[in-house]
């Protein structure tokens, strides 16, 4: 039978609230006073008192889950101000130390501040973010809100008060900065904005000044002569000039000048961008601005004048400068008297000194490297004094004393690098939290107040996890690979004790048990460890002794484990048994460890449901294994006794649990907590039984996150969500009785968490470092030490410190086998055999236990691999003698090497081996050659098959052997198909241009037919008539193309270019457009029309070289006849001229030798053989052949020539006989022989000669026609230099028509930008007017003001009538009082590195207030004086002084405002003036706009040699002007020119003036046009109502048949088709039918088995609840019992407290009455007391 779980309900609720919060990772710092600083961290503040530099001070105050955002300090008045999240955001106003709220600031965001700011008074700004960007000034003492503006809607960098006045703001952003002035209206405050972008600093804006006008001069040296080198690693360079405000806006007309390309080439070209990254005010009216590309810039801010002078400087380093790569230096910037604090990217803090120059720019004096941090550097900050200097990064705050220039050895907030994996809690007694980072960094934290203790760092490991040990000052730190460290914490920190690496891979979970004696882990090597923990031992490798392992059958994602002990209570009597305790009721019981419980959830791959794996360890059995084994025990799994598995399913997504009962879990996933029961059956082999939940709660806010438990109130369970959500769930019904944001949105959520031992505390840590810690208001009390008695703890803890400190040493693990390795080396290499490979000092404990395995099973069998080894060098002697006998015999006689080869496996290896290589070789090159296959045809589909003309060329034919000269080569126009679209954007604008002119015409016919009736015929008439000829229409054609073809020559073509817009008509943008579409298609047509030309010729080529072959045949012919071995010519054609030559590969073009592989070889084997053989039977029975050999020679026709090259036969007595020896006959027929053999000789010669003579005659043929064919290529040649020259002049066209239309658009764009420039000033200029009559009003408001003040100032005729009743000794007291001033002390020297000047005056201010203060004490009044008398004085003296404050507040503001009023009269003159200027260049801009509308580009092609040039200009004497480098022209072509141009000027006006009376036809047309628009409305309706004519689809098919008999075919197919479609359907339904109804009884027979196991669950059921109500019953008796005895326990309490009240209260008027005695004796005794003093 199960244990039942003990009861849960507690008898009192646990309540959570923050305690302190801690993380600091760079962000901003802010001081409240001298010596206390603070920043924002997660959902709280945290200040840090640095003046004991031993121990500071840290107090933490939390904002209640609102989120702190951005922050801000007052250090002289002790205020600070934080902005929270909420919806609106809120800014609160709390004094410190108190930490009450004094105010707190709304309605100045939406949705949240990006930054507040104090300043030196008592104003308050804050600058939200998006959508409303508002900047808002309220005064912190009255809380009154001065002013609100719209801000630029950009991304913020800085913002920051003037120091030495409030009223200006300055705001910095990426590309510009604002400055605010708060100026008073009335009674109100106002904002004016003046922007400055960076643009006006960029030394690049010189570009936009006219080329064609000198530069202003500089007033310092050139760029060369002002770059210094100093000591630091830096050179610097100073850019100075000076620049107006809005200058840069502006942009001369000039820059758009027809006559000024380069003013304009200029403009148009890209700028550099400068980039703000930081700023900060000066002393006297400038700021410094840092950008991106290490430029510092100084800018005086003169807003009453043109111009504000500013200073570039450009910082490089001496490796940047090489690379032109930038360091940011000016990340961020802050001035000091000693000059500019700078941080820089590359995490260097420096320090510019200047030549300081009042009033006037900075000139920079040296730079220095003041520190260097290895960490990222985040910002720089001085305190109220500036005598110290704080260092913001990554690692924490460090100090710098800037008076003895000496940096704090130890960081003021000291933090590591790297990101906080996980948090453990030690020992209650410890009161520390210790936190691990990913690079090896251990941090221990007071639980107190959050103050980091010590740290410690493991090198060159990356952690992972971290597990304390409940009982001890113990932690172990796991590492990714696997190591596991065990470190002492005691009071000096941490001491490491061991190391040991037990996982081969990442440890997945660890965990103590609730007991603190093993230890548990699960890996990613899905591989579980018990480490045991005995703390009898003196050594920590003994210590900590590993006892079990096991192999996970999935990954481990969670793990937990419970304790089960026998209890018995303290009193339990001889009938008495405590069963249930509750939570107060822990710690009186006695433990008795029985079992432990471990659970460890997997993820599986191949399932789709979890596991839990369920480990007890039987503790009773494990002490008596123990005990009866002398040497370590290891546990198997095959001990049942002491470990029992059991294996469960997971069907519900979980993500940690834990144990409630040791049969109970609770589990979390998403947002549903569930109650789970673990089975008791196990089930069958094969099938696991599944962990069901009996109870599930969607009670969590956010989904995912951990489930914490504790064992001293176990009736409670800690949820904490990844989003940052802790609640608080009681165990029994998984209810959420509370929730606490343990961190805000802007942590991240939650990455691990911690709940301490006695369960006070809560550790949370965020995913940005955070640290939380959250206490509870109620805990439960645990059995001190968990068990352990006090001698046993002591003794405990003094074998830890005894313990020595880890020093690097190898397990003896390691030791013994590496000693056994040894030995067997030694053995292994007196036997000639290779020994194994030695232990790894780095190898897990399971590596270790295998490499010991391996050298177990090699004792037992060394003596037998030595005697082999002998065997085998026996064999491999006998065999090598073998192989040398085989040798020394016959080949016939010899063997095969392979016979003596006796590992044929091995070799068979080696040879799959290879295969396998060579087969990866082989897939990789045809990977690779089908990769470059794509790309070719991918070239060549782009480059080629897209192409509808190929590019090629032709070349020349020249004999290189005759004529060795380069011949001419002609190249084609290569030509894409125009697509569709293009096709008909075409088409429609030469019908559009189509209609334009035939409207023209006949808008000139219309006026030539009826002039104008109103008397403008007889102007015209006065005008020069051009000739007119007798074919008007010809002559208008024949003006039209002459003036559309001016500036080309594409005439010469034959295309269509009557479409084409007279150069003098380009007016309009659409006109500009068009003509660019129509020039586009000219040029396509004029390639087209030369490609047509150049196919011709290529054609021709062809059948010249057609030609010439034949003749070549008939050379080699003849040349064979001569025996002339010279070569002949054979022209063709070239790869460029033939591009597909290209695409084809030849053998001969292949250097290395081919590769065929085995099938390859056969088939040209089989090849070969089938042509031998074809051969050989042609050879044998061949008739032709035969025949030809045996009637005719060999021969069917008989040549002269080969004739003559048969030799004549000797007669046979010539060769027989000598001469002397011959007869008359003889020497006759030799002589005739003689005579034969001359006249074939000469035969012989004659046909050589014949020949020779057509040789060089056919050779000429082939001459003469490739001369007439370079002719015609010739030819061809200029008319390609033609068509390039008509294509250049029309792109040349097309370029200067773009060029005018983005001039056009450049000078609408400069118009639009004029006019809204004008309306802007016009509206500041009317800003200005109201600031200024409003400064003229709060002048004369201050004036009266002032006088009433003054007419007020009757104090010292008030004094005697105020103080009538003081007597006048008193009064002339008073008197002098009233009349001193005090005295102020010299302010503190380190005030003197204060930069700013204001500061003095307000130390004064405050020092002011300090002494008033002090002066109005009751101890420097004078004697005999009245306390009443004293405290009226102090009024009218306080009255008095505010009187004087506000007098000495009017006239500063009195001064203010005229200076302001100064200002803005210089203001108001300049956007005057700027007002003006505007107006003057938009009138300039558009005339020019206007003139470049009517002022055309005209092309014009000139002749070879001919140039245009400029007139004489008329200041030059004759004799003066001098052209030696130009050309005259004949005046008769410049005449003929100005001739057509003033006929068509002439023509175009007289067609003009007939165009007028087009307008009537024009109205006549407009009613036509509405008549034909109501014909096409019917004729749609028309075609609507065929459209919806009703045509079904089987008489759509039955008209798309040709015949009857085709529409009955197709109809037949498809009732076929419907059959055999609808047989099988029914086949399918058949066999699915048959599938169905197998898994029918399938299901049938597991309900069945189903119910017979829901029976036997609801006996069980049944059983349990009888048990449970005999047991409620029993219980409730007792608890009857137990409530009688408390209430008499609890009446005896009440009767003891009465007695004990009425006792004190016996005693206390006791006391009163011997106080009284008291007093009553001192007072009799007094006067003697007062006669002894004098």
């Amino acid at each position: 039978m199960a244990v039942r779980a003990h009861r849960l309900q507690s008898a009192k609720p646990l309540t959570i609230s923050r305690w302190w919060s801690n993380g600091y990772h760079g962000q901003p710092i802010a001081f409240v006073s001298q010596s206390v600083l603070f920043y924002a961290t997660d959902d709280g503040l945290r200040f840090h008192d640095f003046i004991d530099k031993d121990f500071q001070q840290c107090t933490t105050l939390q904002a209640n889950g609102q989120g702190v955002g951005v922050i801000a300090g007052n250090a002289d008045v002790h205020l600070f101000a934080y902005a929270d999240y909420q919806h609106p955001p809120v800014i609160h106003l709390r004094e410190f130390p108190m930490m009450s709220e004094v105010k707190q600031f709304t309605n100045g965001a939406e949705l949240e501040y990006t930054a507040i700011e104090f300043s030196a008074t008592d104003e308050l700004l804050a600058l939200s973010s998006a959508p409303d960007y508002l900047l808002t000034i309220w005064n912190w003492r009255s809380g009154m809100k001065l002013a609100q503006c719209e801000t630029s809607k950009k991304e913020l960098v800085e913002i920051c008060f003037n120091p030495n006045s409030w009223n200006d703001i300055g705001i910095l952003y990426r590309d510009q900065i604002n400055f605010y002035t708060c100026e008073r209206r009335n009674d109100k405050y106002s904002l004016f904005e003046r922007q400055l972008p960076l643009e006006l600093f960029n030394q690049t804006i010189a570009h936009n000044r006219p080329t064609n006008q000198p530069s202003q001069p500089y007033d310092h040296k050139k760029i060369a002569d002002v770059i210094r080198l100093y000591p630091s690693r830096f050179s610097y360079t100073l850019i100075d000039s000076t620049i107006g405000i809005d200058q840069g806006a502006s942009v001369q007309l000039v820059a758009f000048d027809t006559e000024n390309e380069e003013a304009f080439q200029a403009y148009v070209d890209e700028r550099a961008e400068l980039v703000a990254t930081s700023f900060c005010w000066g002393d006297n009216g400038y700021v410094f601005i840092g950008t991106s590309n290490d430029a510092l810039i100084q800018v005086i801010l003169q807003f009453d004048r043109e111009r504000q002078p500013f200073r570039t400087t450009l910082f490089a380093g001496e490796e940047a400068s090489k690379t032109a790569s930038s360091l940011g230096v000016f990340k961020t910037i802050r001035l000091h008297q000693q000059g500019l604090f700078c941080t820089g990217s590359d995490n260097v803090v420096r320090l510019i000194t200047f030549d300081k120059h009042d009033g006037a720019l900075q000139d920079v004096n040296n730079v220095n490297d003041f520190m260097e941090l290895t960490s990222t550097l985040k910002s720089i900050a001085f305190n109220q004094s500036y005598d110290s200097l704080f260092v913001c990064s990554t690692q924490g705050i460090d100090m710098i004393d800037l008076l003895t220039q000496e940096q704090r050895p130890v960081a003021l907030v000291p933090v590591s690098l790297g990101k906080i994996v996980d948090v453990a809690i030690l020992s209650p007694a410890s009161e520390l939290a210790v936190t691990v980072r990913d690079t090896g960094a251990l941090e221990a934290w007071s639980m107190a107040d959050g103050t980091r203790k010590y740290s410690t760092k493991i090198d060159n490991q990356s952690i992972s996890h971290i597990a304390a040990n409940p009982v001890l000052p113990l932690i172990v730190v796991t590492t990714i690979t696997g190591y596991f460290y065990f470190f002492e914490v005691d009071t000096h920190g941490f001491r490491l004790l061991h190391r040991i690496r037990v996982h081969s891979n990442d440890v997945r979970c660890i965990k103590f048990n609730s007991r603190g004696n093993i230890l548990i882990s699960v890996g990613l090597d899905n591989s579980l460890f018990i480490m045991e923990m005995k703390t009898e031992e003196t050594s920590a490798e003994d210590m900590f002794r590993i006892i079990y392992r096991t192999d996970l059958e999935g990954e481990p994602f969670a793990l937990d484990s419970d304790d089960f002990t026998n209890q018995r209570h303290v009193n339990e009597g001889p009938n008495e048994t405590q069963i249930e305790l509750d939570d107060e009721q822990n710690g009186n019981t006695k433990e008795k460890l029985a079992e432990t419980r471990i659970i460890i959830a997997l993820t599986t791959k191949t399932e789709k449901h979890g596991r839990f794996l369920i480990v007890d360890f039987d503790w009773q059995q494990y002490r008596e294994t123990r005990n009866s084994s002398l040497a370590d025990t290891i546990i198997n799994d095959s001990n049942t006794k002491i470990i029992t598995k059991t294996v469960f399913a997971i069907y519900d997504t979980i993500e940690d649990f834990l144990i409630t009962a040791r049969n109970q879990l609770i589990t979390i996933g998403g947002k549903v907590l569930r109650m789970c029961r673990i089975p008791d059956e196990t089930g069958k082999a094969g099938k696991l039984i599944s962990v069901e939940a009996q109870d599930s709660l969607a009670g969590l806010s956010t989904p995912g996150g951990y489930l914490y438990k504790n064992k001293s109130v176990p009736s409670w369970i800690l949820g904490v969500s990844r989003s940052g959500i802790l609640s608080t769930i009681r165990a029994s019904n998984m209810a959420v009785e509370s929730s606490v944001p343990a961190h805000s949105s802007l942590a991240g959520g939650c990455h691990k968490s911690a709940w301490s031992v006695d369960s006070k505390y809560f550790v949370s840590i965020g995913e940005d470092n955070s640290i939380v810690v959250l206490q509870t208001k109620y805990a439960g009390r645990l059995m001190a030490r968990n068990g352990y008695s006090t001698e046993e703890y002591n003794r405990i803890m003094r074998n830890f410190h005894h313990m020595p400190t880890y020093d690097n040493a190898p397990l003896s693990l390691y030791e013994t086998l590496y000693d056994r390795f040894t030995t067997y080396q030694t053995k292994f290499e007196s036997a000639n055999m290779t020994p194994p490979l030695p232990p790894k000092e780095d190898a897990s404990w399971i590596q270790l236990k295998e490499y010991e395995a391996a050298l177990q099973h090699l004792d037992a069998h060394l003596t037998s691999k030595i005697e082999i080894r002998t065997e085998l060098e026996h064999i491999r002697k006998d065999i090598r003698d073998l192989m040398a006998i085989n040798d020394k015999r016959e080949d016939k006689a010899k063997l095969d090497r392979r016979e003596f080869d006796l590992d044929a496996e091995e070799q068979d290896r080696q040879r799959k081996e290879r295969e396998a290589l060579i087969n990866k070789m082989r897939e990789e090159t045809i990977a690779q050659n089908l990769t470059r296959l794509m790309k070719r045809e991918v070239i060549k589909q782009q480059c080629w098959d897209a192409m509808s003309v190929k590019g090629r060329c032709i070349e020349g034919i020249i004999n290189p052997i005759r004529k060795p000269s380069a011949p001419v080569v002609v190249e084609n126009y290569p030509l894409i198909p125009r697509s569709l679209d293009e096709l008909e954007t075409i088409r429609q604008v030469i019908e559009r241009r189509r209609i334009e002119i035939a409207e023209k015409k006949l808008r000139r016919q219309i006026f030539a037919d009826n002039p104008d009736p109103n008397g403008t015929e007889g102007v015209t008439t006065t005008r020069p008539e051009a000739p007119v000829t007798e074919n008007e229409d010809e002559h208008d054609k024949q003006v039209t193309r002459s003036t559309a073809l001016i500036g080309s020559v594409c005439n010469e073509f034959q295309v269509d270019s009557s479409v084409l817009y007279n150069q003098f008509e380009l007016y309009t943008q659409e006109q500009k457009w068009t003509q660019i579409a129509l020039l586009n298609d000219l040029i396509y047509k004029i390639k087209e029309a030369f490609n047509k030309e150049f196919e011709n010729v290529h054609q021709r080529k062809l059948q010249e070289l057609a030609k010439i072959r034949e003749r070549n045949m008939r050379i080699k012919q003849i040349n064979a006849d001569l025996d002339d071995p010279s070569p002949v010519w054979e022209p063709d054609l070239t790869e460029k001229e033939k591009p597909q030559l290209l695409f084809e590969v030849k053998d001969s073009e292949i250097k290395s030798e081919r590769y065929y592989t085995p099938e390859q070889l056969r088939i040209l084997e089989e090849q070969r053989l089938n042509e031998a053989r074809r051969r050989e039977l042609e050879r044998l029975d061949n008739w032709r052949e035969r025949g030809l050999n045996d009637m005719m020679n060999g021969v069917l026709q008989v040549r002269r020539e080969d004739e003559l090259k048969k030799e004549i036969p000797k007669p046979a007595f010539a060769l027989e006989k000598a001469e002397e020896d011959w007869t008359d006959a003889e020497k006759q027929a030799y002589q005739q022989y003689l005579q034969k053999v001359k006249e074939q000789k000469e035969e012989r010669e004659k046909l050589r000669k014949v020949l020779t003579a057509e040789s060089m005659k056919i050779n000429e043929q082939i001459q003469e026609s490739c001369q007439a064919f370079e002719q015609v290529l010739s030819q061809l040649h200029r008319r390609r230099i033609t068509a390039q020259t008509a294509v250049l002049q029309e792109e040349l066209k097309i370029s200067r028509i773009i060029f005018s239309l983005v001039k056009d658009r450049l000078i609408l764009q400069l118009e639009d930008t004029y006019e809204n420039r004008a309306k802007f000033l016009e509206t500041k200029v009317q800003d200005l007017e109201l600031s200024k009559r409003a400064l003229e009003d709060a002048l004369v408001k201050v004036d009266v003001e002032k006088r009433r003040l003054k007419a007020e100032d009757t104090f010292d005729k008030q004094f005697p009538r105020e103080f009538a009743d003081v007597p006048s000794v008193l009064q002339d007291s008073l008197k002098r009082l009233l009349i001193k001033r005090s005295k102020m002390k010299q302010p503190k020297p380190p005030e003197e590195y204060n930069p700013y000047s204001a500061r003095q005056a307000r130390l004064i201010e405050l020092e002011l207030d300090r002494i008033q203060s002090e002066a109005d004490s009751f101890t420097n009044a004078p004697t005999n004086i009245v306390r009443s008398v004293w405290d009226r004085f102090v009024d009218f003296r306080r009255k008095r002084t505010e009187l004087e404050r506000q007098l000495r507040l009017q006239e500063q503001e009195e001064t203010m405002i005229k200076s302001l009023r100064s200002l803005r009269d210089g203001e108001l003159n300049r956007k005057n003036n700027e007002f003006d200027q505007l107006q003057n260049n938009l009138i300039t801009t558009k005339d020019a706009r206007i003139d470049d509308i009517v002022d055309l580009y005209v092309q014009i092609v000139l002749r070879q040699g001919q140039v245009e040039i400029e007139s004489q200009p008329a200041e030059l004497a004759p004799n003066e002007y001098r052209n030696t480098d130009a050309e005259l022209i004949h005046r008769r072509e410049i005449e003929d020119l100005n001739k057509s141009i003033i006929e068509s000027a002439n023509f175009k006006i007289r067609q003009m003036d007939k165009s007028k009376g087009v307008i009537n036809d024009i109205t006549s047309m407009s009613w036509e046009k509405e008549k034909l628009i109501y014909e096409i409305a019917d004729l749609r309706q028309r075609a609507q109502d065929i459209t919806f004519l009703k045509v079904t689809r089987n008489i759509q098919e039955y008209l798309a048949c040709p015949n009857d008999a085709a529409f009955e075919a197709q109809k037949q197919r498809e009732m076929q088709m419907l059959e055999a479609t609808i047989e099988k359907m029914k086949e399918r339904f058949a066999e699915q039918q048959v599938l169905k109804e197998e898994d029918v009884q399938k299901l049938q027979r597991d309900n069945l088995s189903i119910a017979n196991v829901t029976l036997a669950v609801d006996e069980a059921l049944q059983n349990a609840n009888v048990n449970l109500y005999e047991r409620k019953n029993i219980i409730d008796q007792r608890i009857i019992e137990q409530s009688k005895v408390e209430q008499r326990e609890r009446m005896h309490q009440v009767v003891r407290r009465r007695r004990l009240v009425d006792l004190a209260k016996a005693q206390a008027q006791e006391v009163a009455y011997l106080r009284a005695e008291v007093e009553r004796l001192r007072m009799k005794t007094f006067p003697a007391l007062v006669q002894i003093e004098h």
